[in-house]
């Protein structure tokens, strides 16, 4: 006999509610970490074509901002 994932009321096992919280605590902070390297690397690769060193930072920035954007919208709702 095969096992629902969820309960009559919807909600998750036990078990299934640890896994999914330990999944969105090291995915959280991967993803601000990701945002931070991909845009930092494009400012970076930005500043070295166009001779700004202020790109780097910016897009350091900007990927900070979008990762936490990106965990608000995946988890903060």
């Amino acid at each position: 006999m095969v096992r629902s994932t969820k309960y009559e009321d919807g909600r998750l096992p036990d078990e299934a509610e640890n896994r999914a919280f330990n999944n969105a605590a090291s995915a959280a902070p991967a993803s601000i970490l990701a945002g931070m390297l991909v845009y930092g690397g494009a400012g970076w690769l930005l500043s070295r074509w166009l001779h700004v060193p202020a790109l780097l930072p910016i897009g350091l920035v900007l990927g900070l901002v979008f990762g936490f954007y990106l965990v608000y919208v995946r988890y903060g709702r």
